[in-house]
């Protein structure tokens, strides 16, 4: 059996990581998705050379960090899915597993579709959100009898996960399939593209099986910015609980000084110093120095070649990314990633991008007054999620001394914020934000004062 990784188009909706990311080229856990994805196809025996990437948004992103796998085929970005499959279709006579790129599945039930009865299958998970945000399936007597996007409740009581394991013949018919969807509810809108599910509906009226397999993991599907803490947050939780006592890398050491209550995994070459007090399970990597009065509340992840000392504080289900520095009472939670630095009483929660400049005393503001999720509105649709008060600055950007950001606001990648400036929207990309004051001056001295 072969795979096939379905990098996607760009997602505005991703903003502020939409710019300078192919969605399953984020981090999770300081390891971009796409590695998780490849890794456990190979897991579940599928062989490198049968692994099939094709290429979209920054093609070029992708290609680099595939390089490390030297026979994964990458299909390039001007050959589209189904003109692949007509000129390429006897390839691929014993099956292929399709995974849309911005899905992430466990491997045990990555394993539980490729063994599944049917020679095509589809991966579903119960229905938890409305069925006009999704693509759906009607499932009946463990048969699925049609898909529908963004369809009225009644219409799906399943939502596709974005896995699929599909015989030649409805590879074959996916490779022929109308573009948007022939069958759907009446008035429903939808972009005039392939979808995988339309072909399947063909699939299904020729008269054959699909076999549905819901999901009993997990399933992540990145679309906001939000999902990045939601997915991270998950796996740090599920791999610091397998963490057992003390396990401490070569050069490392753990101060007599320190204070650690819970368990603790250290790389290569890493220090946890004097009065550093640890909380609940971390996991600390190669070359990093946690010191002087740090305090980590796991769970907690800290990236290679960083550092986190002088009274800095991480809350739980924290990623610091490789490359960061932490320090002088700076207050963490959330996912950092590559090159940031964040010192000198600064205060923040949510998604930081590579190499974001956080500024003296930048502080963030995640409850509302009311007390309720803040809404986020992208091209007209209101969205809000558990982390969606979150704080969200993008790649390359240069916060200013005593920025205070509002609940949920996204900052664009390569942006400069003026010093003193409540950032109260989004901010577009590339932009330059600068305070203006009024300033008003009087007559002040000893006589006014009263003499």
């Amino acid at each position: 059996m072969k795979a096939f990784i379905l990098c996607g188009e760009i997602e505005p909706k991703m903003f502020p990581f939409d710019k300078h990311y192919q969605i399953n080229s984020l981090p999770i856990l300081n390891k971009e998705m796409i590695f998780w994805q490849i890794d456990r196809l190979l897991k579940v025996g599928i062989l490198e050379s049968d692994i099939y990437v094709f290429l979209s948004y920054k093609p070029d992103q992708t290609r680099n960090l595939l390089r490390k796998y030297r026979e994964i085929n990458c299909i390039d970005p001007t050959l589209n899915l189904d003109v692949f499959l007509r000129n390429n279709l006897e390839q691929f006579k014993e099956g292929v597993i399709i995974q849309k790129g911005n899905c992430l599945i466990s491997l045990d039930d990555l394993t539980y579709l490729k063994e599944s009865e049917e020679d095509t299958s589809v991966l579903l998970i119960e229905k938890k959100q409305k069925s006009i945000d999704m693509i759906g399936a009607f499932v009946e007597n463990n048969q699925v009898n049609q898909f529908l996007a963004h369809a009225r409740e009644h219409y799906v009581n399943s939502e596709v996960a974005g896995v699929f394991k599909l015989d030649k013949h409805a590879l074959e018919t996916i490779s022929y399939a109308n573009y948007g969807f022939s069958q759907r509810v009446t008035g429903a809108m939808i972009p005039n593209q392939l979808f995988i599910e339309n072909g399947l509906n063909d699939y299904l009226k020729e008269g054959n099986k699909i076999q549905p397999v819901f999901a009993q993991d997990k399933v992540h599907s990145l679309q906001f910015p939000w999902d990045i803490l939601n997915v991270n947050a998950y796996y740090l939780n599920s791999f610091t609980k397998e963490i057992n006592g003390y396990s401490i890398g070569d050069n490392s050491s753990v101060s007599k000084e320190s204070t650690i209550n819970g368990n603790i995994q250290i790389g290569n070459n890493s220090i946890i110093g004097k009065n550093v007090t640890i909380n609940g399970n971390v996991i600390i990597g190669d070359n990093v120095n946690v010191d002087t009065g740090a305090i980590i509340n796991g769970p907690v992840l800290i990236g290679n070649n960083s550092y986190v000392k002088d009274y800095a504080k991480l809350e739980p289900n924290t990623v610091i990314g490789c490359e960061n520095r932490i320090g002088h009472n700076a207050e963490v939670e959330g996912v950092t990633m590559k090159g940031i630095s964040a010192i000198h009483y600064s205060e923040m929660y949510g998604v930081i991008g590579q190499y974001v400049d956080i500024a003296a005393a930048c502080v963030c503001g995640i409850v509302r007054f009311n007390d309720t999720p803040q809404i986020h509105k992208i091209n007209g649709r209101t969205y809000s999620d558990t982390y969606s008060n979150a704080i969200f600055i993008g790649d390359y950007t240069r916060t200013g001394i005593n920025n205070i950001f509002f609940p949920g606001v996204k900052v664009g990648s390569e942006c400069a914020l003026y010093p003193g400036l409540n950032v109260e929207k989004d901010i577009p990309h590339e932009t330059l934000v600068i305070k203006k004051e009024e300033h008003i001056e009087k007559e002040w001295g000893y006589k006014k004062y009263g003499w």
